[in-house]
């Protein structure tokens, strides 16, 4: 590697910038021909100021004017040759975002992965209980100590056990917005702030798409919750200036939301991952083309780079990509498709007379998530013997079905509660019997006709429910079964909803709610596949 000047790769974290994997990436960074930069954001650990949250109206514009001024920054340190990239997943991608719309001159491209368009279309304007609060409690362990509160925990690692210690007593506490604030010390406010505003949009309109005019860099998972960051990509190609819209990329890996930390793929049956190098590998590809000048075949490739589960890496032109087609596959039933035993359908033939599926939906006892935190790939064998679980699988597939895009689907629900969720995980049977979750989504009844209105259930009437799934490519082998599970409640990867229509963080009361499912012909409930040729 030259010892001339050389680029400068930006990532501005909220995070400990000491933790071991920042120096790993760094490390491999300045070996890679770069000088790597990770700096804290304002009011984080060593930096001054005043942390204004990103889950707030003003987050993104305090983080651009900060951005702007640290790229250039950046750009003049001593041995920089005056080329600035910038990189960050999840929050620090909100980070890299922002600057990038800022448009500092030095900035020439970015690379950022985990943070959606959309705060509300990512989490569904649904509370994820477990991932937030214990997110909030490890953050306060910074603001508490620069506001001289030396209580404990004191360092991220004893909020993290403290949090294992207590976490089954705050999930399930009633009401939330009634947890003491020591758990959340000087955040507890704009905690507060964000359940009770928690439908309305903070970043939609403050990424400025169409003045970034520099190459972007889109990478995200397939279990990555957030997903819906490949938007960035689609927006810049619909929005960003003309003259660099052929060179953004987006790369959807078989990943989860921690992609910086070179997490190998676990999948439950042992195939292979097909990593291809992972976060840190495409990170210095497109920086090596872009700032470098070194053929890492990037100008050959086009925009798309998809995993395809059971296939590999296969590349497209577009996201979503345009070879696929959208085909319906409909539910159907004896009216018996609660548990995995049930006599549950799922085929491509319309459905004619059928009798309703109906469960019951406790939000005293919801359906636990089957893992904790971020998203993953899971056996759901724990579910089989749920009631108000209802599974709907195809027969055994006589030839491939390969997915790739955003599933979407359509249920017809009765409730006889004013307010209630539905939650649609798409899954693979395979001829083992193993069911691997492939995506999954929730829509919240009230907030079915957009967020900005709230449209309440009327009991006895069927409502169609739209609800959109996550990003997947995915091949669904000969042999195997397409199924679908339908429910009411995956918690604490999400909160409960209350089915009272009173706002979930202040609402003590829980209700039971009677649950019908249609899939009938004058109720054709569905999933939507984007199926591409085999």
């Amino acid at each position: 590697v030259s010892d001339g000047p050389r680029p400068v790769l930006l990532n501005r974290t909220p995070y400990d910038k000491t933790h071991p994997r920042y120096v790993w990436i760094a490390e491999e960074m300045v070996r890679a021909g770069y000088i790597a930069v990770i700096q804290d954001t304002r009011g984080r650990y060593q930096s001054e100021g005043e942390w204004v949250w990103h889950l707030s109206p003003e987050g993104h514009r305090q983080e651009a004017e900060d951005g702007y001024d640290s790229c250039e920054w950046a750009a003049g340190l001593p041995g920089s040759d005056g080329q600035v990239g910038t990189w960050g997943n999840s929050y620090p991608a909100g980070c890299a975002w922002w600057m990038a719309g800022a448009q500092p001159p030095s900035l020439k491209a970015v690379f950022a992965s985990g943070f959606p368009v959309s705060h509300r279309d990512s989490t569904y304007a649904v509370f994820e209980t477990g991932q937030r609060l214990a997110w909030q409690h490890r953050m306060a362990v910074s603001s508490r100590r620069k506001a001289g509160d030396d209580t404990w925990p004191r360092t991220v690692a004893e909020a993290v056990h403290n949090w294992d210690l207590e976490r089954g007593k705050w999930l399930w506490h009633l009401p939330l917005d009634t947890i003491p604030d020591r758990l959340w010390g000087p955040t507890a406010g704009p905690l507060r702030r964000y359940m009770a505003d928690l439908a309305a949009e903070h970043w939609e309109a403050s990424w400025h798409h169409e003045d970034i005019a520099v190459p972007t860099c889109s990478l995200t998972g397939l279990w990555d919750r957030l997903n819906e960051c490949a938007e960035h990509f689609t927006e810049m190609r619909s929005r960003g200036p003309e003259t660099t819209r052929d060179q953004h990329r987006l790369v959807i890996g078989p990943w989860v939301h921690d992609v910086e930390g070179e997490p190998d793929w676990v999948d439950p049956r042992g195939r292979g991952t097909g990593r291809d190098g992972g976060h840190l590998a495409h990170l210095l590809a497109w920086y090596d083309h872009h700032l470098r000048g070194v053929d890492s075949g990037l100008g050959d490739e086009p925009a798309v780079k998809l995993y395809i589960v059971n296939e590999g890496w296969r590349y497209f032109s577009d996201w979503p990509p345009v070879e696929a087609t959208a085909e319906s596959w409909f539910l159907h039933s004896g009216g018996r498709a609660a548990t995995s035993g049930g006599d549950g359908g799922l085929d491509r033939g319309s459905p004619g007379v059928e009798p309703a599926d109906p469960f019951v939906y406790d939000p005293a006892d919801p359906v636990m998530s089957l893992y904790d935190g971020q998203l993953v790939a899971c056996d759901q064998a724990p579910m089989a013997d749920r009631e108000d679980v209802l599974v709907f699988r195809s027969a055994p597939l006589s030839e491939d079905v390969v997915v790739a895009g955003r599933p979407e689907a359509r249920i017809w629900l009765v409730s006889d509660c004013p307010d209630t969720d539905v939650f649609v995980r798409l899954i693979e049977e395979s001829v083992d019997g193993m069911a691997i979750n492939v995506c999954q989504g929730v829509v919240r009844a009230r907030y079915r006709e957009g967020y900005d209105s709230e449209v309440f259930m009327q009991p006895g009437v069927a409502t169609e429910l739209v609800v959109p799934l996550l990003a997947t490519g995915f091949r669904f082998v000969a042999g195997s079964r397409i199924r679908v599970d339908v429910t009411s409640s995956d918690f604490p990867a999400f909160d409960r909803n209350h089915n009272t229509g009173a706002p979930y963080h202040s609402d003590p009361e829980l209700r039971v709610a009677s649950q019908t499912v249609f899939h009938d012909q004058d109720h054709p409930s569905r999933v939507i596949l984007p199926i591409l040729p085999t």
